[in-house]
């Protein structure tokens, strides 16, 4: 029996992919900006990011009339947003704050290469079967961590800054790939990481106007 499709394009009638594509576009932001060298919206773009990746999973599971395969082509593309997000965007932001020396090429590779494999290993399994949790710290949380770390650029000296996101970025790629049991967050602990978030984000923008 012969089931129809949605086309391609047709999927953008879903709410939550439009969410997905919000994130997307945000860290499009954050790499345009970290080229320019305007790394305060550059770490705005990220904590955006962050938070449209966490709110699309929440808006896809209160929509009515999704198929299996548009919970499938939803799970497909948050990933592949993600894979941008946290790999691309977190990488580029790296290459641009060492200005694009060879000397950061492996770190960004590393970045790339581990969110690609905690992403790989989440779709081929899932939460942890016996504990109900994360295997690896996630990507989300990576981004916003990164965009933390980017705050002690004007604290700190900038050739002291970078060895330190250098080394940061380090240890966000182990934490990625590691076998961490991470809690899923939910309830007051999500929204709490988010207000940090836009705490963040706020601490960027008065770097921006200060």
């Amino acid at each position: 029996m012969i089931t129809s499709r949605r086309p391609i394009v047709g999927h953008l009638l879903d709410a939550a992919n439009l969410v997905t594509l919000a994130g997307l576009l945000s860290s499009i932001l954050a790499i345009t900006f970290a080229v320019r060298g305007e790394f305060a919206v550059a770490g705005m773009g990220l904590v955006l990011a962050f938070f449209f990746d966490g709110i699309d999973g929440p808006v896809s599971k209160r929509l009515s009339g999704r198929t299996a395969a548009d919970r499938a082509f939803g799970a497909s593309l948050d990933s592949l947003v993600d894979m941008v997000g946290a790999g691309a965007t977190l990488a580029v932001v790296l290459l641009a704050y060492g200005g694009f020396g060879a000397a950061y090429v492996p770190g960004a590779f590393a970045l790339v290469g581990a969110v690609a494999f905690r992403l790989s290993y989440f779709d081929a399994h899932g939460l942890d079967e016996r504990t109900g949790r994360y295997v690896g710290m996630p990507t989300d949380q990576a981004i916003v961590t990164f965009a933390a770390l980017m705050l002690l650029d004007g604290p700190l000296e900038r050739e002291l800054f970078v060895v330190v996101l250098y080394g940061g970025a380090m240890a966000l790629v182990a934490l990625m790939v590691s076998p961490l049991r991470v809690p899923k967050l939910t309830g007051g602990a999500f929204y709490a990481l988010n207000g940090v978030a836009f705490a963040i984000a706020a601490l960027h923008a008065v770097r921006l106007v200060g």
